[in-house]
């Protein structure tokens, strides 16, 4: 199973053994109307069920089936434990499920809240936001930023596969959501910097903008693919979400942890009218009549046969998965529960969906960071062949390492590391600042991230995560199975376009062209990372509302999160860091309130 021999739990990530990576293209095409396997008739089902059965992957067969959607469950009455009357159900409380709640409660609505773990779940730290009275606090309100810029540079990334009517309302109203969303934490502290000192008694609920001061080295509006300053980390995303959802308590919502939606409920005309749920210690069902439900249960990446599906090159090429939405069982919870009740229901699931692996560079520690982070220094692959322009954010870096033999490569840099660190990207996942000191334990783990220190990268070479000489060839001996000779004329190639300061092989930036001239020298393998998510959803609009597959709005079924379709198509988009977590909040919030109103 997937779980056994791909998962990672979260404690096993905190405890060293994660490799944060970036994403390949992973496409599912699901035009037709959705069928189970035992619709197909005869062999054409039996082979499509092997293929699943045997670990090889199964897409799109022309078909219109989806071999991991199986049948609906049929509930009588007399399966029926126990029913209640709500006006919204909010089914899932994460990113996106804990604003929806508050956001229906809000708006007068009775609410009752389902969550399968014992808990809500709070997997991220980051949120690309624009504009609003919280980000104008670093000179980042409304205007900051040009929609036209960052609506066509996401719609460009994602292949034009997704909603710009989405993209659109997110930018339009991200900031004022933030707002909405953190007045809910009474007692967070807003950091006037990025890594300024944090009062001790604010050290465990704060919030900080990401590069600001933006260093003076960086300039967006020059790189080829810009990382916009426009971000926010919390130290604790899920103390935020807490008080959030305590809004929605106060309030009269009705949580109901360990209990998951099943199946929803539907009148003659296709309208959503409820959902029936079920709670862990119980074989009987609750059923909830409702004028609205809300979807909120996260992507599949737990789901091994939705990932064969709609993401085989993840699975092909072993890719692992990193989850950490777990019940009280330690069972994932992402399993692409809302696509399937969607899908019952007639919905359309996208076509297109978008694995989300960050490559964070070579040798991994603890905390998820590389190395050297994912920095453009010299890339070889084990034939000692430089193979790209390596000034790359980490989610193509990925696409370019699986390329590779054995899907690795070696990441080289030597002593003169500490000054050249602020000439590369102010962007997720590299490492741009360079301390003598370490960063306070308090700092959020966000931080941390781009920050590297001398103690760093000794740590890394103790543990043997990465490689150290005193000369390249005694570092090219190190690595196993490399072409030494090809290797040391790839370097020499490279030292020569350093010091013309003209990449005229792969056209790097001659911002970033350091030579391996001073030792000691380093050398970090990188192979492939970990999927963090697989981001695909039921076809929806920018008011939440779910569209079957002839795109007639279902009424009465809203979607948010990462069971949203319309968000990512392709890959996940590196320009905005946060993006996923940003998405959640804004349309969580949008449909709490559309499922309130019934619009």
């Amino acid at each position: 199973m997937m779980k056994s021999k791909q998962g990672m739990s979260r404690r096993s990530f905190l405890s060293g053994a994660a490799v944060m990576g970036a994403a390949l293209a992973g496409a599912g095409l699901t035009g037709c109307a959705p069928k189970s396997t035992s619709e197909v008739a005869g062999s054409e089902a039996d082979s499509t069920s092997a293929g699943a059965a045997s670990g090889g992957t199964v897409g799109f067969d022309g078909t219109g089936t989806m071999p991991w959607l199986g049948e609906a469950p049929e509930i009588a009455d007399s399966d029926v434990a126990e029913e209640i009357d709500t006006d919204v159900v909010i089914v899932g409380l994460g990113c996106a499920g804990v604003p929806a709640a508050r956001a229906a409660v809000e708006a007068g609505a009775k609410v009752v809240c389902l969550e399968s773990s014992a808990k809500l779940n709070s997997a991220a730290s980051d949120m690309a936001i624009f504009g609003g009275q919280t980000q104008a606090t670093w000179g980042r309100g409304d205007g900051f930023l040009d929609k036209k810029m960052v609506v066509n540079m996401h719609m460009e990334e994602c292949s034009h596969h997704v909603s710009q009517s989405v993209i659109s309302r997110y930018y339009d109203e991200s900031g004022a959501a933030l707002d909405w969303f953190v007045a809910a934490s009474k007692n967070l502290y807003i950091a006037p910097e990025s890594y300024a000192e944090i009062p001790e008694e604010s050290q465990e609920n704060y919030m900080f903008p990401y590069m600001y001061p933006v260093p003076e080295t960086y300039d967006y509006t020059k790189e080829d693919l810009p990382c916009y300053p426009t971000s926010v980390g919390f130290s604790s995303l899920a103390t935020v979400m807490a008080d959030n959802l305590q809004v929605a308590v106060d309030g009269g919502a009705d949580v109901r942890y360990n209990t998951k939606g099943v199946k929803l409920i539907q009148d003659d005309s296709g309208a959503v009218t409820g959902i029936y749920a079920q709670s862990a210690d119980s074989d009987g069902y609750l059923k909830i009549n409702a004028k609205s439900v809300v979807l909120a249960t996260g992507d599949y990446l737990g789901n091994e046969e939705m990932m064969k599906f709609y993401a085989p090159e993840c699975v092909e090429n072993g890719i692992q998965i990193l989850s950490i939405d777990m019940d009280n069982e330690g069972n994932y919870t992402n399993i692409g529960e809302g696509h399937k009740m969607g899908a019952w229901a007639g919905a359309a699931i996208e076509q297109w969906h978008a694995p989300m692996i960050h490559h964070m560079g070579g040798g991994a520690g603890a905390d998820g960071r590389g190395v050297i982070g994912n920095n453009g220094f010299l890339w070889l692959n084990l034939h000692g062949k430089r193979f790209m322009n390596e000034d790359l954010p980490g989610q193509q870096l990925e696409n370019q390492v699986e390329l590779q033999p054995q899907r690795k490569a070696y990441q080289f840099f030597d002593s003169s590391w500490p000054e050249q660190l602020q000439y590369f990207p102010a962007a997720h996942g590299v490492a741009c600042f360079y301390r003598e000191e370490e960063l306070p334990a308090y700092t959020a783990s966000g931080l941390k991230i781009n920050v590297r220190t001398a103690a760093d990268i000794d740590a890394a070479v103790e543990e043997g995560r990465c490689l150290k000489a005193d000369t390249v060839e005694e570092l090219l001996g190190m690595i196993d199975g490399m072409d030494v000779e090809t290797a040391k004329a790839s370097i020499e190639r490279y030292n020569e376009l350093c010091a013309a300061g003209e990449d005229t092989d792969f056209f790097k930036s001659s911002q970033r062209l350091f030579g391996l001239v001073n030792g000691p020298f380093y050398a970090a393998e990188c192979g492939c990372a970990l999927t963090l998510g697989n981001l695909g959803g039921l076809e929806s609009d920018e008011e939440c509302r779910v569209y079957s597959t002839d795109r007639e709005v279902i009424p009465g079924l809203y979607v948010c999160g990462a069971t949203q379709g319309g968000r990512f198509a392709v890959q996940y988009p590196i320009s905005l860091k946060g993006l996923s977590a940003g998405m959640c909040m804004v349309y969580g919030k949008i449909a709490g309130e559309n499922a309130a109103a019934g619009v």
